[in-house]
């Protein structure tokens, strides 16, 4: 006659218990808690039918497995927005009506990635960070040239000057127009 040892099964069972419910809480179940589930397993099998080994080397390849998808992907998310580092980019306004933001990209943070998030860039023109999914697209240096002059010369044309653009340096000189005063004239 075989007996099972009751308290020692009824703190395995707890221990096996606990353990869901801390990767329940998480997004993602981690090695430990991978391990402990595991070994609550082994604890409580029956002796006279154990776990098939191979079967316990199957669960722990298919966790290692799944562990270095998840940290390729978060390289590979890394990788994508350092890639947009140096670059001209334009994120899409949250409200309709708004001006979209566009800014060169001098940083990547990535420590919301770790917790299952997004890299955040980093732009010169302002302080917020955005999701590297937020990206509309990367502009040419020929675009970015060409949104310069569009805005110099509507600013210019609102305050009665003219501008003209070198496209080589990206700079605008202006000068007065006509219908300003000019005192040599009178």
């Amino acid at each position: 006659m075989s007996t099972v040892n009751t308290t020692n099964s009824a703190s395995t069972a707890a221990t096996a218990s606990s353990a869901v419910a801390a990767a329940q809480n998480k997004s993602a179940l981690s090695i430990q808690d991978f391990m402990s589930l595991l070994s609550t397993e082994m604890a409580n099998q029956d002796p006279l039918q154990p776990m098939d080994p191979s079967q316990t080397m199957t669960q722990l390849a298919q966790f290692t497995t799944l562990q270095q998808t998840n940290t390729l992907s978060e390289n590979q998310s890394l990788a994508a927005a350092n890639s947009y580092i140096g670059q001209v980019v334009e994120i899409p306004p949250a409200t309709s009506g708004a001006q979209p933001t566009i800014g060169n990209v001098i940083g990547v943070d990535s420590s919301q990635v770790a917790s299952g998030g997004q890299p955040q860039l980093i732009l010169d023109s302002t302080t917020t960070e955005y999701p590297l999914t937020s990206v509309a697209q990367v502009l040419s240096s020929a675009a970015v040239a060409a949104a310069n002059a569009a805005a110099s010369s509507s600013s210019a044309s609102s305050s009665g000057t003219s501008g003209t653009t070198d496209p080589t340096t990206g700079t605008t000189a202006t000068g007065t127009s006509a219908s300003a005063s000019n005192p040599s004239s009178k």
